[in-house]
């Protein structure tokens, strides 16, 4: 299943990269982000637009331009998550949600839910 999975990811997504944050640093008085660019790790997605209902949209859980996002969990070093940043092209997306499909344990893909990052 995970194999199936990642083909049909492959076959109708396309590349685009993760985009781990480095570790905060110490400036002497207190822990601050980074300055450094984060590390990138090369992934496959499938992106799709959410088909909500509004009530899901008025509530806030899902805004108007909130994309749904498929990544292959095969080859994938890291486990997704929403300190991480999403490059599709050239647009940088944040990660606002990450779930998992993984009947016995193993991830067969996630499924985020991304946001401009603006």
């Amino acid at each position: 299943m995970k194999q199936i999975a990642s083909r049909l990811i492959a076959r109708h997504g396309q590349a685009a990269t993760l985009l781990r944050p480095l570790p905060m640093i110490n400036d002497g008085l207190g822990f601050v982000p980074n300055p450094d660019p984060p590390t990138p790790y090369p992934v496959t997605v499938l992106s799709a637009t959410y088909m909500v209902e509004l009530q899901f949209i008025a509530s806030g859980f899902v805004e108007m331009t909130d994309r749904r996002v498929f990544v292959a969990a095969d080859g994938l070093t890291v486990t997704p998550n929403t300190i991480d940043q999403l490059r599709i092209g050239g647009e940088v997306l944040h990660i606002i949600r990450v779930t998992s499909l993984s009947p016995g344990g193993e991830v067969f893909f996630y499924e985020l839910q991304v946001r401009d990052a603006v």
